[in-house]
């Protein structure tokens, strides 16, 4: 994640120096053969090129204002202007890499750890035990002498965890508590419930004044204000709910609406139903999740529905039917 961004700052610091140079005066031979191989080494270089050459023209256009007769020295002290304000881009882009990569390192040393939209990250702890985290998902690892602590501070994440008899291993998720000592297991967080699901082994799960002893397919949802929920699922079913570790999302007859709902969590792009009456449908299969155009598109061919892609959303709505003429 981190990385990612730190090399699109850099792309765009070393756009920003070019339409700096281009705009300072002519570019020698050598260099226009640097920038042209520059701009051919990497599709997202002619990217930023173009984006730092649109804030160029929006800069010409402040220091020229409204006036078309400004004299030579007006002209010359713009394109001081406009290049000292292309120099400052780049520096700015170069500084947000280094807050960025200041504050990953403070995160790090706090023990947190955590994954944008879309994103599953895999963290190796220091006992051997394993955590991924799910979308949008963040915990905090907290370990210490007699106690292997970690909070879920959002989202959801499987823990692999390296057997230790003396040092039990302590999932925080809001007011429940999942303690192990070697299994692996799932706790997914959110503002109304907290889901745990055993893949290996056993888990202890306390919330409030409530215990309860969890085997391998035990799954149980504990609501505000409700009782534990508890039940059995087979090995397929575990393999469906653990399908987001390979980026995968996997539906054995949800309803469309909750389906729309499970892909809001991966993508900023939503899916709206713009007629009610197919809020019930029902969804089988395994779709890419971060792919919620691709999922549309398979849903409307098969569910006769019509779709649209808009900026910001994607659309579905019942197929109009045709009237007899």
């Amino acid at each position: 994640m981190q990385r990612r961004q730190s090399v699109k700052n850099k792309i765009d610091a070393t756009a920003a120096e070019w339409v700096a140079r281009e705009d300072a005066g002519p570019l020698s031979s050598e260099q226009s053969a640097a920038l042209a191989a520059w701009l051919a080494a990497d599709s997202r270089h002619l990217g930023a090129y173009g984006r730092m050459h649109a804030i160029m023209m929006r800069t010409d256009r402040i220091y020229r204002g409204a006036s078309v007769d400004a004299d030579e020295n007006q002209r010359a002290e713009g394109a001081r202007g406009r290049a000292w304000g292309m120099r400052l881009l780049a520096m700015a882009a170069s500084l947000t890499l280094v807050a960025g990569v200041a504050w990953f390192a403070m995160e790090r040393q706090a023990g947190v750890h955590a994954t944008r939209v879309g994103e599953v990250a895999h963290v190796s702890l220091e006992d051997g035990s394993e955590i991924t985290l799910n979308t949008d998902s963040r915990v905090r690892v907290r370990y210490e002498q007699g106690r292997r602590g970690i909070e879920l501070l959002r989202g959801e994440a499987m823990f692999d965890v390296a057997k230790d008899p003396q040092r039990p291993f302590v999932v925080n998720a809001g007011g429940t508590q999942v303690i192990a000592v070697g299994t692996s297991f799932t706790v997914k967080r959110s503002s109304a419930q907290v889901d745990v699901l055993v893949r290996e082994g056993i888990v202890q799960v306390q919330e409030q004044k409530q215990e309860l002893r969890l085997l391998r397919g035990d799954k149980v949802r504990l609501a505000t204000r409700a009782a534990p929920v508890l039940r059995r699922v087979d090995d397929a079913e575990v393999r469906r709910e653990l399908a987001w570790r390979n980026g995968m999302i996997a539906f054995s007859g949800q309803t469309l609406q909750e389906v729309t709902q499970e892909f809001a969590r991966y993508n900023r792009l939503r899916i709206r139903l713009a007629d009610p009456g197919i809020a019930d449908l029902e969804v089988v299969g395994m779709f890419s999740a971060t792919d919620p155009i691709g999922f549309s598109r398979a849903a409307a061919q098969s569910m006769q529905l019509d779709m649209a892609l808009g900026d910001d959303e994607i659309v579905l709505r019942a197929r109009a039917t045709k009237k007899n003429q």
